[in-house]
């Protein structure tokens, strides 16, 4: 284990002001520091569960079967990054490591000066085919070139994925949702913030309470069942490709419809019909041979569908 930590300064008002209250004085940038690293040898496709109270969480694939995780911890004093404590297991080729943080009452207080709250990133290489649990209770989750079952879960945080294939679930109470080059199903929900979505996929179901969504799906993506697309507040596009067979079913309760995709088409009314906004708010067509239904609700935004 490596740990770096620095001495505590002292300035006069800081001091008089502790007198009055319990406090910690800190004018350090860094605080206390340390950095472990655990290995975990496998022989398959690991299951692999990472929790850690605070920090971000980045996950690659290596080829070596190996799960490395490297904690890097920091703490506003020696006191408080002591109280990190990491917890791990393995039973086979399931791994699980979890990071507990401080208790609350040994965070709270008067700070003066630069301070920061205890936080533990988690650095993470492992096999590409693997499956995943993710969760952090505060920081962003990026995960790149995987296939397997991932799911990822942040309390506020914005969620980051790329080159993943399989099957992808998403959950932060408030930040973005970035999913790129994804092959497969797609289960993403922010309570506030904007997703973007591209890939091969054959399942979708994207929602936030206060964010726009943006889905762009490649060639080769198939409707295996229902999608769904929904917004509270925000604009959604949706790139389809050519020759696709669907139903849409799309609905803004304040706003308009666009469309450049071929056979969908907007119902257009001249400016001077007083339906013109109404009938511009709904719309249903078939695609191809039809099928499963493509679902886009937005209450205050565009929709636009484009090729």
């Amino acid at each position: 284990m490596r740990l770096h930590s620095t001495g505590i300064g002292g300035l006069s008002a800081a001091l008089a002001a502790c007198a009055l209250s319990a406090c910690t004085v800190n004018v350090n940038t860094e605080g206390a520091t340390a950095s472990e690293t655990r290995t975990f040898t496998v022989t398959g496709a690991p299951t692999v569960t990472l929790d850690t109270f605070d920090g971000a969480i980045e996950v690659h694939s290596w080829d070596r079967n190996e799960v490395e995780v490297v904690v890097d911890k920091q703490a506003q004093d020696d006191a408080l990054l002591g109280q990190i404590v990491i917890e791990q297991s393995q039973h086979g080729d399931h791994v699980t490591l979890r990071v507990r943080g401080p208790a609350e009452a040994a965070r709270s207080g008067l700070v003066i000066g630069v301070s920061f709250s205890p936080r533990a990133t988690l650095r993470v290489a492992l096999p590409k085919a693997a499956t995943l649990e993710l969760k952090s209770g505060d920081g962003t989750i990026t995960v790149e070139d995987i296939t397997g079952a991932v799911t990822l879960q942040s309390g506020d945080g914005s969620l980051i994925g790329t080159r993943l294939s399989g099957d992808l679930r998403a959950r932060t109470d408030d930040g973005s949702i970035r999913l790129r080059e994804m092959t497969g199903k797609i289960d993403a929900e922010t309570l506030d913030g904007s997703i973007t979505v591209n890939g091969t996929l054959t399942h979708l179901r994207a929602k936030t309470g206060d964010g726009s969504v943006r889905v762009g799906a490649e060639t080769g993506s198939v409707f295996a069942d229902d999608w769904h697309i929904d917004t509270g507040d925000g604009t959604v596009e949706v790139r389809l490709p050519q020759g696709v067979a669907v139903v849409v079913d799309a609905s803004t309760a304040d706003g308009v419809i666009r469309s450049n995709y071929p056979g969908l088409t907007v119902p257009q009314r001249s400016k001077d019909d007083e339906r013109e906004n109404s009938d511009r708010r709904e719309l249903k067509a078939t695609l191809g041979a039809g099928g499963h239904t493509l679902r886009v609700r937005t209450r205050d935004g565009t929709i636009r569908f484009e090729s």
